[in-house]
């Protein structure tokens, strides 16, 4: 029986915590404590400093952690697995041994799309000495509605998030270059880092406007060793939602802006009608 690891590379607001809420209800789907571990993005990613700080903070435990205490034996596992990453492999490979049935594990933390060939090459391989099979699985969104949904995100869940001071759309405007929208964008980054450690068919490609799907979620489970189960395509996880609306000056300066993204998911999937899937794109030539 082969044990998978789908390694979760976002993007943001593409779906993934919907995808990690209907792999829990697969009997052979090992899940851990949590859907993002966010290890390889604290240990590479100079942007991601925040997450290494609430890593190192989470583990710094006030007084002495009493045994039973769950929460700070998670924040010390984490660390520990940022400290050794062959810790990392070792607790996925674990949770696959953990029943008879359990066939698929999974960490999906979107900013792991933003990782680097080298670090794709090194999770391959550290699975592949425990047996373990990796499974990239990354989902892609049309970049104007994925930044407009962090957006509003960003608005929704932090006070003093300047996203809140305005309206959605005229945030976009203003800040869909800025790095924290932008690097999660760049599809076309992830898709070539990908191809330099993966053969196509050995990647999950998925497009949010097609997820909530019955033959969305098959190929997922054929790919990912496990049966397929009938997906609730009406259920949302952590929709952000709005009652603004996007200018088309707005879509076109955003579509343009990340013009270099839809050329190469157009040129990567030739059988997709990007212009249907992603109406934006009708910007982009």
């Amino acid at each position: 029986m082969t044990k998978t690891f789908l390694l979760g590379l976002g993007c943001q607001k593409g779906g993934t915590t919907w995808v990690y809420d209907y792999l829990m209800g697969s009997a052979q789907f090992a899940h851990g404590y949590r859907k993002e571990y966010h290890v390889f993005d604290a240990l590479d990613l100079d942007s991601e400093a925040a997450v290494r700080r609430r890593l190192f903070a989470q583990a710094r435990f006030e007084g002495d952690p009493q045994p039973g205490d769950r929460a700070a034996a998670k924040a010390a596992h984490r660390l520990s697995m940022y400290l050794d990453p062959e810790l990392y492999f070792d607790y996925f490979a674990g949770l696959l041994h953990s029943t008879p049935d359990a066939r698929l594990v999974a960490d999906m933390t979107p900013a792991y799309g933003m990782l680097t060939p080298e670090r794709f090459g090194m999770i391959r391989d550290g699975f592949a000495r425990r047996g373990v099979t990796t499974l990239p699985a990354f989902l892609m969104r049309d970049p104007v509605e994925r930044i407009w949904s962090q957006v509003r995100m960003h608005a929704r869940l932090y006070e003093s998030h300047p996203a809140g001071a305005q309206d959605s759309a005229g945030f976009l405007l203003e800040h869909h270059a800025d790095s924290s929208y932008a690097r999660r964008t760049r599809y076309d980054l992830t898709l070539a880092a990908l191809d330099e450690v993966f053969a196509p068919e050995e990647v999950f490609h998925g497009f949010y406007e097609e997820l909530f799907t019955d033959d969305t979620t098959r190929r997922l489970c054929n790919q990912a060793g496990i049966d397929f189960v009938k997906p609730d395509v009406d259920k949302r996880v952590h929709a952000s939602p709005t009652t603004d609306v996007i200018p088309e000056t707005t879509t076109r300066a955003v579509a343009q802006h990340f013009g270099d993204v839809y050329r190469a998911v157009a040129a990567r999937f030739p059988g997709v009608e990007l212009d249907e899937l992603w109406p934006s794109s009708r910007y982009v030539t």
